[in-house]
């Protein structure tokens, strides 16, 4: 066990140690001595500063030849340091009051951590915080607050403040209620209304040391008592345990670390150091002091004793770790005295650690180096067996520190961090502090709080598992700050350890999705539904506006569903577009049937049938994530009896799709393919659109028609209408074959004048996108003149037409497989982010997940192909659309 002697029992050979010390202890005399005119200064702050700095010096030469000698013991030292540490914070408040002709009724200092417990050691900074009583204090002209903050500015000036003569101590506020948002000075009234919603478990901890140290003792004391119930509960459940683990784990590295081997090791924060020691006697007390009074003795030493007295521990561990504390506190002080630093480090340089060896009374480096770990090794088993049992239940070591408590990043969990992939652990260390301290709603109860504490480590492992943390982490702030009420979800998180790795994953790959989950996080609930919800049935029994939101409902997890499906590799791009095209259908038949309801009661019935029909990406089955409907209403029937009617019900329906409601919206919707396009009704009548077609329409409005089918209404005239299109279409296309062509490629130049595309990441406009090959099928379906090789689907279509024998100097192969490439990237693009810009904005997770979905074994593989493809179908519309010679095909690789 470690054993430092005073100088005075040293050998003469090692009394020469007062060399290295020289330096220190020259700098002390020389301020003592200094002699300059003491007269008083202008004002009491600048007075002040100047007298307490030069008994500081004083002192310090004082304790420290008392300490060497063995004058004074090593608590008595603290103790004497402490109590000076007071009268300065006493003195340096009176001086700030004076200034603005206060008093100090209704203010006060409280000493925390090593001042609160008569601990201090040579180079300690000070732990305090301070409140007034907004009822007592009379802030004068400023008022309590403003006045308050300003005197407490003044006190750290005093103290902190580098001058010639030095400084006194360096103040420490951040232990005050939440530091990030409160005021230096917080009233009673926040601090109390604090700890009592969101108040820590650390935070008690802190407070078992808490004492008034100057200013209005009767007030702190009032308040001091007011706080007993927070800091010390009768009661503690197993949640508060685990926090207590976790504040255990902030100074203590996972099982296994190399601590024990280094001879340069930190007597105070390194295993089996003085934390160690403290935390041992501070945790028993949290855990049995609010049964038991004589356990809040706020020493560590008196703590130690109490906590023997009451039978908690045995008198071999009370006398272990307090010759422990004494020795290392000692040997803190003498590796402070040798340069005059704030360090707790043991020199790694020999000639360096022998000095300070012999200091410490010891003939030999070895022996020396011996004993230091001897002592740090009896503490730590001590230490560690507290929680044992729990730790290992737990499996907390398997990570390393998670610890997110106190106001400074705790140095083992920003390296856990850092091996989980983060790349700047200190942003995501604040977040999750303040989540502790309630600034979101989810931890606003002591429940949530407790929830997060547990979930934590899972939480940050899964981030780690999807190699991008931070984006990860990002996107879950998101989400956990959009939780109205975090503990029905956080319980479902812990309760399901595989859904914690899907939302972390999810999070990593498609911050559009993870957009969507901060604004409805219950859609997590589908993800462990052991099937989908059944798809409501419209009753016309039911209140119009409820069955929209019924629907909505349906839908939204529907959508979410899919798009996360898709995500993570359970469906196929090709099943992706056909289930998000099924969801449309079904939602349009759904609300086509309510609002047919709806309009029948406010208009009464009326002769003649209704259709709806699908065109684009819906006519298709081509739909993605957050697609736009193109739509059309045709009615048959008189028209003066019905044009009214059938507009009223297509406006309605158009609401029914597109109106936000509590429940959110569904879609957008564009009728702008209908016959009159924006000018005319929202429903075209049938003679209408036959005769357009067969008539008046242009090319484009041909190839649209390729896609028309039929969704929701009368299927006979779904039929009768589809087969009009398809014999418009064919009826012309012998006779308009130059004219088709010339149009088809003038349509094409002119979409990329007005939307040129914006590079390899461009999936639809740019050059050899899938504008390109559905220009490309649709010209062909135009020239064919058969029905039977008309169709809206753009795979089905290449294939068919290639068997076909359609265009035979087209390689239709190289077509699909473009398509095939094109519609996967583009099915990933949309659930995930919306639309790609260029490969670099991708997610790293997400930029993974792309080329190993598409068979390539790196990113770059996949943008070689897919600039390839690109080439293959810009050199097909070079074969058959007669494009303006001005214009380029050519995709910008």
């Amino acid at each position: 066990m470690l054993t430092i002697r005073p100088i005075a029992a040293q050998t003469s050979s090692a009394i020469a140690l007062a060399a290295p010390l020289a330096p220190y202890l020259q700098r002390l005399a020389e301020r003592v001595a200094r002699e300059e005119d003491n007269a008083p200064l202008a004002n009491p702050i600048e007075n002040t500063m100047r007298a307490l700095r030069r008994e500081k010096a004083a002192l310090h030469l004082k304790l420290a030849g008392d300490d060497l000698c063995g004058a004074r013991a090593v608590m008595d030292v603290t103790r004497a340091l402490s109590v000076f540490a007071r009268d300065a914070l006493q003195r340096s408040l009176d001086a700030a009051l004076h200034t603005r002709d206060l008093t100090s009724s209704g203010i006060f200092l409280v000493a925390l951590g090593k001042l609160g417990a008569f601990e201090l050691n040579y180079s300690s900074d000070i732990d305090i915080a301070a409140f007034y009583d907004p009822s007592v204090f009379d802030g004068g002209e400023r008022g309590p607050s403003d006045s308050a903050q300003r005197v407490v500015r003044d006190i750290v000036r005093l103290m902190d403040d580098l001058t010639e003569d030095g400084y006194v101590f360096r103040t420490d506020l951040r232990l005050r209620p939440d530091p990030g948002s409160t005021p230096l000075a917080v009233s009673t009234e926040m601090a109390e209304a604090y700890y009592e919603s969101v108040g820590q478990n650390w935070e008690r901890m802190v407070w078992i040391k808490g004492a008034v140290a100057a200013g209005d003792s009767a007030s702190g004391a009032q308040f001091l008592k007011r706080m007993e119930p927070y800091v010390w509960r009768r009661h503690l459940d197993y949640w508060a345990l685990a926090d207590i683990q976790a504040i255990k784990r902030m100074i203590n590295a996972k099982i296994g670390d190399d601590a024990f081997e280094t001879v340069s090791a930190d007597v105070k924060l390194s295993p089996g150091g003085i934390r160690e020691i403290e935390f041992f006697a501070q945790t028993q007390q949290l855990i049995l002091g609010g049964r038991d009074r004589t356990l809040r003795d706020n020493t560590t030493l008196g703590a130690l004793q109490a906590l023997r007295t009451a039978g908690v521990v045995s008198d071999t561990t009370r006398h272990t770790l307090s010759e422990a504390y004494r020795q290392l506190r000692m040997l803190e002080h003498r590796i402070q005295m040798r340069h005059d630093e704030q360090t707790h480090i043991l020199p790694e340089d020999e000639t360096e650690r022998g000095a300070l060896s012999e200091l410490c009374g010891y003939g030999t480096l070895a022996a020396f180096d011996t004993d230091v770990l001897e002592t740090r090794r009896a503490v730590h088993e001590i230490y560690r067996a507290l929680f044992a049992a729990e730790d290992r239940a737990a499996g907390t070591s398997r990570l390393g520190n998670l610890v997110f408590t106190g106001v400074d990043d705790d140095p083992g969990t920003v390296e856990t961090l850092h091996g989980l992939g983060f790349s700047e652990p200190s942003p995501a260390i604040d977040a999750i502090r303040n989540w502790h301290r309630g600034h979101v709603p989810a931890t606003r109860t002591v429940r949530g709080r407790e929830l997060l504490t547990a979930l934590l480590p899972g939480l940050l492992e899964a981030m780690g598992k999807t190699g991008d943390a931070d984006a990860a982490f990002h996107w879950f702030s998101r989400f956990f700050g959009g939780l109205t009420s975090g503990v029905q979800t956080l319980s479902m998180l812990l309760a399901q350890p595989k859904l914690l790795d899907d939302l972390a994953a999810t999070l990593a790959l498609a911050p559009r999705l993870a957009e969507i989950l901060s604004r409805r996080p219950d859609l997590l609930e589908p993800l462990v539904a052991a099937r989908d919800a059944e798809a409501p049935v419209y009753s016309p029994d039911t209140d119009y506006s409820a069955a929209l939101d019924l629907w909505r409902r349906y839908h939204r997890e529907q959508a979410f569903l899919i798009g996360h499906r898709l995500l993570h590799g359970q469906i196929s791009p090709v099943a992706a577009a056909a289930d998000y095209s099924d969801l449309a259908d079904a939602s349009i038949r759904y609300l086509a049937a309510a609002t047919a309801d709806a309009t029948r009661v406010r208009a009464g019935e009326t002769r003649g049938r209704w259709a709806v029909f699908a065109l684009g990406k819906l006519g298709g089955r081509e739909m993605t994530a957050g697609s736009d409907l193109d739509l059309m209403v045709i009615y048959d029937g008189d028209f003066l009896e019905t044009v009214t009617y059938y507009t009223r019900f297509t406006q309605r329906l158009i609401t029914a799709l597109t109106a936000p409601t509590a429940e959110g919206a569904l879609y957008e919707v564009d009728m702008r393919l209908r016959p009159s396009g924006r000018k005319g009704p929202v429903a075209v009548h049938a003679d209408s659109f036959k005769a357009y077609q067969r008539d008046e329409a242009w090319t484009w409005e041909h190839m649209a028609m390729t896609r028309l089918r039929f969704v929701a209404g009368d299927a006979g005239l779904g039929a009768d209408i589809i087969a009009a299109a398809h014999g418009a279409i064919v009826s012309r296309s012998a006779a308009r074959a130059d004219q088709i062509r010339h149009d088809v490629g003038e349509m094409r130049a002119l979409l990329h004048r007005e939307k040129p595309g914006q590079g390899l990441w461009d999936l639809k406009m740019a050059p050899g996108g899938l504008i390109d090959l559905e220009f490309i099928s649709q010209q062909t379906m135009l020239l064919a003149g058969e029905a039977s090789l008309i169709g809206g689907n753009t795979a089905e279509m290449l294939v068919r037409l290639a068997e076909a024998g359609a265009a035979p100097q087209i390689d239709w192969s190289a077509l699909s497989a473009a398509f095939e490439l094109l519609q996967h990237l583009q099915q990933i693009e949309r659930v995930a982010i919306g639309q790609f810009k260029t490969g670099e904005t991708l997610p790293r997770g997400l930029a993974q997940r792309l080329f190993t979905m598409t068979g390539h074994t790196d990113f770059a593989g996949l943008e070689a192909d897919l600039a390839a493809r690109k080439v293959a179908v810009s050199r097909e519309v070079m074969k058959i659309l007669t494009i303006p010679a001005t214009e380029t095909v050519n995709p910008p690789v």
